[in-house]
């Protein structure tokens, strides 16, 4: 693995860590603010839809339903925009993506419950899609932001290779993914715990947050 120095802010462990609590809080918003689906977490939705249909509720699952198309568009627009650029508009694409996100949940903070939940629930499913395609590696290492499942695995693989074979690559590894997982859980727990004191307005922290990777993102950009 390079050196961090060798690697735009965006590609860095501390960033992709940032990006990953804010998937885990906008899956604990949603789940616990806004209609009990999950704006992050594709596969949760898709199990709950099932078990649904399954059970008769065709209503029900079909609510789950939107969440799941708005996160597919979402990955569709991404890749349709960042797939012919080039490295430097590539990067003012991350830059404005950021942007864009922050802009979104302080929208989102201000919807009141009249509101549907379907509103934020496609809003937050969009802007998933679009920063787990976009956001894609960190330091070398294929990584998600939105999600978990990749990172339990590989830190279960590389810690048996830590381990058994004496791996200090493996270690880093290990240690990388350790903290995509802690920071998704802080970002899940943060939603609920903030909610109770804040309600829909507790999204504005993850507002906060992009516009401050914004700042860092547009500051790099700049300078190169």
């Amino acid at each position: 693995m390079k050196s961090e120095g060798n690697y735009r802010v965006v590609e860095k462990l501390w960033f992709f860590a940032l990006l990953m609590f804010a998937g885990g809080f906008y899956g604990g918003y949603t789940f616990s603010l806004r209609g009990k689906v999950f704006a992050n977490a594709q596969t949760a939705n898709l199990v709950m839809m099932m078990l649904s249909f399954g059970n008769g509720d065709w209503k029900k699952g079909l609510y789950a339903f939107v969440p799941l198309t708005a996160y597919i568009v979402g990955v569709c627009m991404a890749e349709f925009v960042s797939g012919k650029m080039n490295q430097k508009n590539k990067s003012l694409f991350e830059e404005k993506l950021l942007l864009f996100e922050a802009f979104v949940s302080f929208a989102i903070g201000l919807m009141p419950s009249s509101v549907p939940d379907h509103v934020p629930q496609v809003a937050l499913s969009f802007i998933c899609a679009m920063q787990f395609t976009a956001f894609r590696q960190a330091e070398g290492v294929n990584m998600a932001t939105t999600f978990c499942t990749a990172h339990v695995r590989q830190l279960g693989v590389n810690l048996v290779k830590a381990v058994r074979d004496k791996n200090e690559n493996a270690a880093v590894l290990f240690r990388g993914h350790a903290v995509m997982l802690l920071s998704f859980c802080a970002g899940a727990f943060m939603a609920v715990f903030l909610s109770h004191i804040f309600s829909f307005y507790c999204i504005w922290l993850v507002s906060a947050l992009h516009l401050f990777l914004f700042y860092h993102t547009r500051r790099e950009n700049k300078e190169g």
